[in-house]
């Protein structure tokens, strides 16, 4: 009879005990979704911080005043507009410099042609030119053999080219810009001297700067073909020829 309160009381407070470890377990449960929700709103506000510092705006210091000052004292560097234009011209060029002879002595060279561009890209040319024939080894030969076997003189040099310009360039010269043209030529004609045989060939490039909107200064250089024959020897020869010039473009209105 005395313990039966005792009893009593401890089936009671299991049943409590038990009561409070489900409530404790039910608020964890309902404490860790609200904890993963939570953390994505957190990584969501670091992901709107700009993730370069170029995207970040303009720091206060630079108001538009200061913008403005520094536009006027810097210059543009874009590419610039080509200023000239050379299609359905006729171009008129005088030309002087040097003939380096594959069997002949080098020599000098002065001459000039008329073109005509149909496009950019394309023209054609007819060339006349002066070359002087001369043999150095000739002398001795003469002394030699006691006959003369090379008779030097004058040649005359008239030849045909296709005209291709694909390049446009503009240079920085002198603190401004020059614009300029490469352009590559091939041609065919006639070379006027005995010691001379059959077509010549030629094939070359050249460099056109544009120092007024009509007026170019010319750098070409060319790779002269021709059959000749000097002191007992006759063979295909390949002759260099450079030379600088003016070329005058001339509008035709088509």
């Amino acid at each position: 009879m005395l313990f039966a309160p005792s009893n009593h009381v401890t089936v009671i407070s299991v049943p409590r005990l038990i009561g409070g470890f489900a409530l404790a377990a039910c608020a964890v449960v309902c404490a860790v979704p609200a904890i993963a929700h939570a953390q994505p709103k957190v990584a969501a506000a670091d992901t709107e911080k700009p993730a370069k510092p170029s995207d970040a705006p303009l720091p206060s210091c630079l108001d538009q005043s200061i913008r403005d000052q520094l536009g006027e004292q810097l210059k543009p560097r874009g590419v610039q507009k080509r200023d000239f234009k050379k299609d359905n011209k006729l171009v008129l060029l005088a030309h002087g410099g040097l003939y380096g002879g594959d069997m002949t002595s080098s020599s000098w060279i002065a001459g000039g042609s008329l073109g005509y561009w149909f496009t950019e890209d394309f023209g054609i040319d007819a060339g006349f030119d002066l070359i002087p024939l001369t043999l150095d080894l000739d002398a001795p030969l003469d002394k030699f053999f006691g006959d003369n076997r090379f008779t030097p003189g004058m040649s005359y040099l008239a030849m045909g080219h296709l005209l291709w310009s694909p390049v446009h360039a503009k240079m920085k010269m002198g603190g401004g810009i020059v614009h300029a043209d490469f352009m590559f030529f091939a041609g065919a004609g006639r070379q006027f001297h005995d010691a001379v045989q059959g077509i010549s060939l030629d094939a070359g490039m050249a460099l056109d700067l544009f120092v007024t909107r009509a007026l170019t200064i010319r750098f070409d250089a060319r790779d002269l073909m021709a059959v000749q024959e000097a002191a007992g020897e006759t063979r295909y020869t390949n002759n260099i020829v450079a030379t600088v010039g003016l070329a005058l473009y001339i509008p035709t209105g088509l």
